[in-house]
């Protein structure tokens, strides 16, 4: 039979304040389908409450430890992007970092140079380099008479590591050259056969007595890259002697200087040199079939052809001779690398720009907007104020010819001519200086048609074998795709100022502003961006290569941006990007720089790379002297990780103290809230009671007679009024142990609240077998709302302040503590263990499932690109400056 009236509503009130009581979960279905329930509101129910007094507001239905004061979970499409987020996460390191020092300790023979130089004269740094290492030189001559001896670089000494572990041929985890494959018996070996001195190989040795460009010779080493810039070098007017700082051929010590990332520094050298055959004493063919010969002095004959001149050498050599300076250029220039497989394969502007300092831009011939143009301001002035290399087949990765021309080498233009007929030509060499190959066979080669004995007179030509050769401008841009154009700093008054950072490579590159130039007064400009030259510390390079470029942007007074320049794309010589600007007035400028990474999964990073060559936990030289390059290199961007790590650790700190201030601020909200709901629920309460009672004492006589409703049976048994009304709490009458028809008046002693039954007044009396007095039970007339409320504690705010002690907490704490929980601030509030949106966005990051680390093996770590950059503007200003932008 189904409930009917007011008997349905009672009952239904009665079981509602019952699962209250017990099932909260339950008291939500109830009141969800109550009728009294009015349209659901988003606001949170205690702001509803106090904007809408006219609705009685019960706290009881709410849980305040459930009510999450954060930010909202997203639903829906949100979602979707929040799971993108996290895998973009993984993707990529929230913080990348690269290792600045490789060492676990500081090398103190050898400072670390400043990243960092004022705006000085060119002249002023290549003499400071020079000066450093001619004090060195003499130091060393003065202790090699006093004992002597000849001079011996134990650092790099090239005969105790032949016989022992190659570390002067090969690089890290690199094998060119292997010495333990070396057979006597092979004529064309791919490694040396021996060491000796200068004096052992050169019966009459020179040094820089007759410096030419046609003497340069490669050897058995793929860097023509580097011989090219050699014969280039050669041709300028003390090109090549301002390059060897000392020497002193008889105790057998040399100093050469070198340009690496922004500064110039020396390398200091013995004279030992590698020789393509063996000594006599080691079986080789060449020995076996001089001992055929019946020789009466087969040995010295022996030493004579294979042991002698400059023919006899491994690597670089020179055409005549009894000259020195090639190998012994070439050897300090392996050594500043730390081996010579360093040098396999490179740009020629990267040589030029090493040996003479300068900048190059690379340049595609089929992007030359007018030749004419091209040849009149740059290619004529050739030696002058530009240095060019060629190439050609690049891009096609071809090793054929063209014509005569071998694909992927590098070639050297040595001159520049116009005839009188107006016919432009360009003499170019080829650094393989062998008779007839790799020469260019068309119009104006050696014996074509076109050269007459006037033309012959005119340019000076002679036709040989010394890797020479002619070619017309127009068959030049033809047949040569790629050009290699290095400007010269000629004036004495041209000044550099530089500066180094480190740069967190996002998968997606923009350009972003990081230096800033203040010009004084008009004058020539080159702007060079560029990265480190990963050749000094081959093996250590990692996964990651970058392209850079930058734009350049002058500030206005009147807050307009306009882009005065752009690099030009270095797309395969990526260590730099330059512009030129022949003439910059004064005024703001912006450099906007943007660095393209790629990674290649393929090659080991460089903590691989350490955790292999470790592994054996034994001494390992050859790491020790590319890890002390890598260190010295990396150094140049320590003052600006130093300065942003200290801005980083300033705003972590502010980070933290907001987030701190927010959490105490919105606590102290939550319990300012919930003062101002207990205080009205205590009057609503009060004021209930009062009309209860009154209505109370006027019913008190019609309640006698009317009929109650018993829940239970028995004695004890609580009966309610049927006239009770079903809202609020409901009033019960006590039968304790009585007859029926004894009950001479109504007693209320409880009304149910929700947190049990607590027993509010008692009026009249039981009619018994004997009459006893009921004694009311001492009761406070309105129920705590901290009771009601799990988790919670509310006490009277007289006391409190009216504002949240935001700036007396803060003092808590250390000025470098970046905690986001809050102090215990008082015994009555426990610690709550809540981190901010920045703690909890930086603990996502971290999370991972047992799906992402049963794969850890298969998947690559994530995207961690960090590239140093550092930009040098050369100029003719005296007082321009150059910013460092940090974000």
């Amino acid at each position: 039979m189904g409930l009917r009236g007011s008997d349905g509503q009672n009952v239904l009130a009665s079981c509602n304040q019952v699962s209250r009581n017990v099932f909260p979960c339950v008291a939500v279905v109830f009141s969800l389908f109550h009728p009294s329930r009015r349209r659901p509101s988003f606001k949170r129910p205690e702001v509803a409450a106090m904007e809408d007094d006219s609705q009685p507001f019960d706290p009881t239905q709410w849980d305040y430890d459930d009510l999450d004061f954060r930010t909202p979970q997203l639903s829906g499409i949100n979602s979707r992007g929040t799971s993108i987020n996290n895998i973009w996460r993984c993707f990529s390191s929230p913080r990348p970092q690269q290792a600045l020092a490789i060492l676990p300790l500081d090398q103190p023979e050898k400072a670390a140079p400043n990243g960092n130089h004022s705006n000085e004269l060119l002249t002023e740094g290549r003499l400071r380099a020079v000066t450093q290492c001619q004090r060195k030189v003499n130091e060393i001559v003065k202790e090699c008479k006093r004992v002597n001896m000849r001079y011996r670089d134990h650092d790099w000494d090239l005969l105790f590591d032949f016989a022992d572990q190659g570390h002067c041929l090969n690089g890290l985890r690199q094998t060119i050259f292997d010495l333990g494959e070396v057979s006597c018996l092979d004529t064309e070996s791919n490694a040396p056969g021996a060491v000796k001195r200068v004096h052992e190989i050169f019966s009459l040795p020179t040094f820089m007595k007759n410096v030419d460009g046609g003497d340069v010779k490669q050897g058995k080493l793929s860097n023509c890259w580097f011989v090219a810039g050699l014969t280039a070098l050669a041709n300028l007017e003390h090109g090549l002697t301002q390059t060897c700082a000392a020497h002193d051929t008889g105790v057998g010590v040399y100093g050469f200087v070198f340009y690496r990332d922004g500064a110039w520094t020396y390398t200091i050298i013995d004279d030992t040199l590698y020789l393509q055959s063996p000594c006599w004493d080691s079986p080789s063919l060449q020995r076996a079939l001089l001992q055929q010969t019946d020789r009466v002095d087969a040995e010295s004959e022996y030493k004579r052809t294979y042991q002698t001149g400059s023919k006899a050498l491994f690597f670089a050599q020179c055409r005549d001779q009894n000259e020195t300076w090639v190998p012994l250029i070439e050897k300090a220039y392996a050594k500043a690398h730390g081996d010579y497989a360093a040098l396999a394969c490179g740009w020629v502007g990267e040589g030029l720009e090493d040996l003479s300092g300068g900048v190059t831009t690379q340049l595609f011939t089929s992007d030359i907007l007018d030749p004419d143009v091209f040849w009149a301001d740059e290619l004529s002035k050739v030696n002058q104020e530009f240095l060019f290399g060629a190439s050609t087949g690049i891009l096609d990765g071809g090793y054929g010819e063209r014509d005569g021309i071998s694909e992927g080498h590098a070639y050297i233009v040595v001159a520049a001519h116009t005839l009188k007929s107006g016919k432009r030509l360009l003499k170019i060499r080829n650094p393989w200086a062998h008779a007839r190959k790799g020469i260019w066979e068309g119009a104006w080669s050696d014996g074509s048609k076109e050269w007459t004995a006037e033309v012959q007179q005119e340019l000076g030509h002679r036709f040989g074998g010394d890797s020479v050769f002619w070619i017309s401008f127009e068959d030049f841009l033809r047949k040569y795709s790629h050009l290699d154009r290095t400007k010269l700093f000629r004036d004495v008054d041209w000044r550099c100022t530089q500066s180094w950072i480190s740069i967190n490579v996002p998968w997606r590159a923009c350009y972003q502003d990081r230096f800033r130039i203040v010009l004084t007064k008009e004058s020539p400009a080159v702007v060079t961006v560029s990265q480190l030259d990963g050749r000094y510390f081959n093996g250590l390079y990692g996964q990651y290569s970058f392209c850079i470029s930058f734009r350049i942007y002058h500030e206005a007074d009147s807050g307009v941006r306009r882009c005065v320049a752009q690099s030009h794309g270095n797309y395969l010589m990526t260590r730099s990007a330059s512009v030129e600007l022949p003439e910059l007035t004064p005024g703001t400028y912006t450099i906007c720089t943007r660095v393209d990474a790629e990674r290649d999964t393929s090659l080991e990073s460089v903590k691989d790379v350490i955790k292999q060559e470790c592994r054996a936990r034994t001494e390992n030289l050859k790491l020790a002297q590319v890890g002390f390059a890598y260190d010295l290199a990396h150094k140049k961007a320590e003052a600006y990780t130093s300065e942003v790590k200290r801005l980083e650790k300033i705003k972590d700190r502010e980070r933290a103290s907001k987030c701190r201030q927010e959490e105490r601020r919105r606590r102290w909200e939550e319990r300012h809230i919930k003062r101002v709901l207990t205080k009205k629920q205590k009057q609503k309460n009060k004021g209930k009671q009062r009309t209860r009672c009154k209505v109370h004492k006027e019913t008190d006589s019609a309640s006698n007679k009317e009929p109650l409703i018993s829940t239970h049976t028995g004695a004890g048994a609580l009966m309610r009024n049927a006239n009770a009304d079903v809202e609020g709490t409901g009033d019960y009458t006590l039968l304790g142990g009585v007859e029926k028809g004894t009950v001479q008046q109504e007693i209320i002693v409880g009304s149910h609240t929700g947190d049990g039954m607590v027993i509010r007044s008692c009026h009249g009396r039981l009619v018994g077998a004997e009459e006893s007095p009921v004694k009311p039970v001492p009761v406070s007339t309105s129920s705590r709302l901290d009771e009601r409320l799990p988790g919670s504690s509310f006490w009277d705010s007289a006391g409190d302040s009216s504002d949240s002690p935001i700036g007396e907490w803060e003092e808590l704490y250390n000025t470098d503590d970046t905690t986001h929980s809050l102090e215990k601030e008082s015994r009555d509030e426990p610690r709550r263990n809540t981190r901010c949106e920045h703690a909890v966005r930086g603990a996502l990051v971290g999370e991972s499932t047992d799906s992402d680390n049963s794969s850890e093996d298969e998947t690559p770590s994530p995207w961690n690109a960090v590239c140093i950059v550092g930009v040098r503007v050369y100029s003719k200003d005296k007082a321009i400056t150059l910013q460092t932008l940090f974000d």
